[in-house]
């Protein structure tokens, strides 16, 4: 076991967060990071501001903190991890790896699960590996794409979905001259070249 996924409390023995923030895994590591925090009742560190050195409860959070931020720094690949690592507290860590990772309009990394999706197939796979495969890419985008009841979003969600399977439906040649346009939004080009 790695040691970013082990941490000690006391005197017995956490495993910690077992994703690495790597640049492109965001989602995924910190929804796995929270999930560990959360279990250790840390959660509110990431959330809420820190008290006021005067404050009674100070030294109790300072060892809470430094402690977090113990965790948080060995969850991360070491050149994200030095790129935080002079921050104050461990709420400016969380919040400047969300402003810097978490992409929420991420229409590359939601290609990718589509065009994994569009050519996933049993193949040699047992049908429990077959749907655990399925299951995974389908849960990431969930992460990208979370489920909602507005109209214009899951319009929007639509749009996306045509022009990704449009996309990933081209010809090598085709796919190579329009993709990166579409991919970062530019739809009309799909009519240009139905046209």
């Amino acid at each position: 076991m790695s040691s970013s996924a082990i941490g000690m409390f006391g005197s017995k023995t956490i495993l910690g967060c077992t994703e690495k923030l790597n640049g492109s895994s965001y989602l995924l590591w910190a929804q796995s990071f929270c999930i560990f925090t959360g279990a250790q009742n840390k959660l509110a560190l990431l959330l809420e501001p820190s008290p006021a050195i005067t404050d009674t409860t100070y030294e109790t959070w300072l060892f809470s903190e430094y402690r977090v931020m113990t965790w948080l720094l060995n969850s991360l690949k070491e050149k994200i991890s030095s790129s935080v690592m002079f921050l104050s507290t461990v709420k400016e860590m969380w919040d400047t790896l969300k402003v810097v990772y978490e992409n929420k309009k991420n229409p590359s990394g939601v290609f990718e699960i589509y065009e994994r999706l569009f050519e996933l197939k049993q193949g040699d796979q047992s049908v429990p590996e077959f749907y655990r495969e399925l299951k995974s890419l389908i849960d990431k985008l969930e992460m990208h794409q979370r489920a909602v009841s507005d109209a214009a979003t899951l319009k929007r969600y639509r749009q996306d979905l045509t022009v990704y399977k449009f996309s990933s439906g081209l010809s090598p040649s085709m796919r190579s001259r329009v993709r990166g346009q579409i991919l970062e939004g530019e739809y009309f080009l799909i009519d240009r070249y139905l046209l």
